[in-house]
């Protein structure tokens, strides 16, 4: 097993002729949220990555194995939901707001102008058509934004919120419609 200790965020200070030859490992988000975990290739290689506790890996980051190679990060495609307002049923704003009940909540997302991109999860989609958005399904690379919640040097002040009061040691852990926090 080749192990990885080292993350160049979107291969910091490489020149492009070693990032052009990088191998590479596509990853989903959920895979991509942990700093520890053995994986694969894809070709056969066992790699252990080892990075430090908080590492989030996103679509262009490069990893350094201990032998010296590198192997560029990207988002492999995934089963994703697009989420778009109901024009019959909703008033402007709504997705806007349905973005911002998602954050507090804790869900993952990719935000564009007239649609949201959501981790394909039943229970979220369900809960979604209940308030009449409209839904799609989709395939595709995701990579989202970190969430403030995740970012060490947000989570170590003291929150005034009472939502944040929950454990947060629960890495991957996506919060939402069913969650028991």
């Amino acid at each position: 097993m080749l192990i990885i200790q080292k993350l160049l965020p979107q291969g910091e200070g490489l020149a492009p002729v070693l990032l052009k030859r990088a191998g590479v490992l596509a990853l989903p988000f959920a895979h991509r949220q942990h700093h520890e975990a053995n994986l694969s290739n894809g070709e056969g290689l066992e790699l252990g990555l080892r990075l430090p506790k908080g590492s989030t890996l996103r679509g262009g980051d490069v990893l350094v194995a201990e032998d010296g190679s590198l192997l560029r990060v990207e988002a492999a495609p995934e089963h994703l939901l697009l989420v778009r307002a109901n024009a019959e049923h909703g008033k402007p704003g709504d997705l806007l707001r349905l973005a911002h009940q998602l954050g507090e909540m804790h869900v993952h997302m990719e935000a564009h102008d007239d649609h949201l991109r959501l981790p394909g999860d039943p229970q979220l989609a369900q809960w979604l058509e209940r308030q009449h958005f409209v839904l799609a399904p989709e395939v595709a690379p995701f990579d989202p934004p970190a969430l403030l919640s995740q970012l060490p040097e947000v989570m170590e002040h003291n929150h005034d919120h009472d939502h944040h009061d929950h454990d947060h040691g629960h890495a991957g852990h996506v919060h939402g419609p069913g969650c028991n926090h």
